[in-house]
């Protein structure tokens, strides 16, 4: 992955963040922000280098922490506050450790001063030093979060070889072409009254989202839910019944089945994995 500057504006970035939880807001004078490339020893906390996903749990806990802090601070209850800091001290460090070339933006000091402030029970001062240790997660986030996103919690589909009706593999975008055309030749078919070929496209759609739906288990091991909930019982009930239709020459209602396939099962998968693959295509370039 080439090293190259990224320009775009709060607004868009709150865009690209979303699927990690972080929303950035935006201002009127609309300035723009420069992305930059992760250090390459972040990859060792994200899978599949880490299974565990140390990273992404020690961004939890920093998150729980600093939220325990304010909280109890705002109570004026510094002996509540005194575990939390602890823990935050503790996670805040791990930073630099499991990713050196950050060690300049993290402010270990910060984290005495919170100590000292809460042992006096000065909770404003506290409050402040909190929001400036928030402050360097922020300002992080802003400028790496969303190639980290792209690089380490993106979908890539490139590896992923299907299953054709014939025998044979398929690209996933071989796949995806197939399926348009399948789908939007039954369509037509219906339209212009052709039954017949109604009936075997709309098989096809059905045979080629079967192989689609092998492909699953490639990242929800273990896990039938995500493809049931997509392809499973009730999208095969509804080509079922749009067999039938189309068979009895009940066009309205064989189109009306096909709407609500193409909302239920084509739609559902492209918001959950269409967008932030764009988002990761349209970031890295280098590694389409």
């Amino acid at each position: 992955m080439k090293s190259a500057p990224f320009l775009f504006s709060p607004s868009v970035l709150m865009f690209l963040v979303i699927f990690s939880g972080i929303w950035s807001a935006s201002t009127s004078a609309e300035p723009m922000v420069s992305l930059k490339e992760p250090p390459v020893s972040l990859e060792q906390w994200y899978k599949p280098a880490n299974k565990r996903q140390v990273w992404l749990h020690t961004m939890f806990r920093l998150r729980r922490e600093m939220q325990a802090i304010s909280e109890y601070a705002e109570q004026g209850k510094p002996r509540a506050m005194d575990k939390w800091i602890k823990r935050l001290d503790k996670d805040y460090r791990k930073i630099a450790e499991m990713v050196p070339e950050w060690e300049a933006l993290i402010k270990p000091r910060l984290l005495s001063d919170l100590e000292t402030f809460a042992e006096k029970g000065d909770m404003p001062r506290a409050g402040r030093t909190l929001k400036m240790i928030k402050r360097t997660c922020d300002d992080c986030h802003t400028y790496y979060q969303p190639l980290v996103t792209a690089t380490y919690r993106s979908p890539g589909y490139d590896d992923i070889k299907l299953q054709d009706t014939e025998g044979g593999t398929q690209s996933f975008e071989e796949n995806m072409e197939l399926l348009s055309a399948s789908l939007n030749r039954t369509l037509i078919a219906l339209d212009d009254g052709h039954n017949d070929i109604a009936v075997q496209s709309s098989k096809d759609l059905s045979q080629q989202l079967d192989a689609l739906g092998e492909s699953c288990g490639n990242c929800h091991k273990d896990d039938a839910y995500p493809r049931e909930r997509i392809l499973g019982k009730e999208t095969q009930r509804r080509f079922a019944s749009l067999q039938d239709k189309i068979s009895a020459g009940q066009v309205r209602d064989s189109q009306k089945l096909m709407g609500e396939i193409a909302v239920t099962v084509c739609a559902r998968c492209h918001n959950t994995h269409r967008i932030i693959s764009d988002l990761r295509n349209v970031l890295l370039p280098d590694d389409r």
